[in-house]
């Protein structure tokens, strides 16, 4: 997982912006999304600030684990970097998961509402139209 993809889970898990998570690191907003986007790289100073705010060890946003696999495909050596994910990545992604299912299945909940809403209106309006149709 990217430093920048950390951070921008990490952020969605609080509910905040970017905007909101810039004003609590003192940088700007387009700051932000170039860090998450992983167009700019993490700063020590930065990591410290974002360790504090998500109450997180600063490393986390580093990749302290180096595993390079050398393999011969026939085609010449290859490094392979395989990605490792930790427990507290997983249950990270499973509550990110779960949030956004259930505000989807809260989203097609208003949704099969307003629709049926919408239906009982035809409904009255085809009627009032049959009464002055008769006029």
């Amino acid at each position: 997982m990217t430093t920048g993809t950390k951070i921008r889970l990490l952020r969605e898990r609080k509910g905040w912006g970017q905007d909101v998570l810039a004003v609590k690191l003192g940088i700007s907003q387009p700051a932000i999304s170039k860090l998450e986007s992983d167009q700019n790289k993490l700063s020590w100073d930065n990591a410290v600030k974002l360790g504090e705010v998500f109450e997180v060890d600063t490393e986390y946003f580093f990749e302290t684990k180096v595993f390079n696999h050398n393999t011969n495909s026939g085609a010449g050596n290859q490094v392979i970097n395989p990605q490792t994910y930790n427990q507290s990545d997983i249950e990270l992604l499973k509550s990110i998961y779960e949030d956004h299912l259930r505000s989807k299945n809260e989203l097609l909940e208003e949704r099969y509402e307003r629709i049926a809403d919408l239906k009982r209106q035809v409904e009255e309006l085809k009627a009032e139209l049959a009464v002055l149709k008769k006029i």
